[in-house]
């Protein structure tokens, strides 16, 4: 069952936000860790930020990526953020790739 991830913060929750980041490494490991990986993770908002230098996340990213999880990030929000220059890992991504990933899938999770 093919499985795709929209993830549209950099914390994972509502509330704390250092607790939030400590749970989306927690989240990310957890599906480093899995057999079964999506086929895609698209980060959005500042989700983004995920995938750029200084990243708590990024080595999670990187693993998954190597697997073959296509990883993206939202252009419009790259620029928003000012990140366009900052991303380690993935690919910039635009709102029709991510909803042709989201056809594509089985099923479609949005994370954050």
């Amino acid at each position: 069952m093919k499985k795709y991830l929209m993830i549209n913060s950099e914390s994972l929750g509502q509330g704390d936000w250092e607790l939030g980041r400590t749970l989306m490494k927690m989240f990310l490991g957890k599906i480093v860790e899995e057999e079964q990986r999506p086929i895609g993770i698209s980060l959005l908002n500042s989700g983004v930020k995920l995938a750029c230098a200084g990243s708590p996340v990024l080595d999670e990213l990187k693993t998954l990526e190597a697997a073959g999880v296509n990883i993206s990030s939202c252009i419009t929000c790259l620029k928003f953020y000012d990140l366009i220059d900052k991303v380690e890992v993935g690919i910039q991504g635009s709102m029709s790739l991510y909803v042709q990933q989201a056809f594509d899938a089985d099923d479609a999770f949005v994370i954050g």
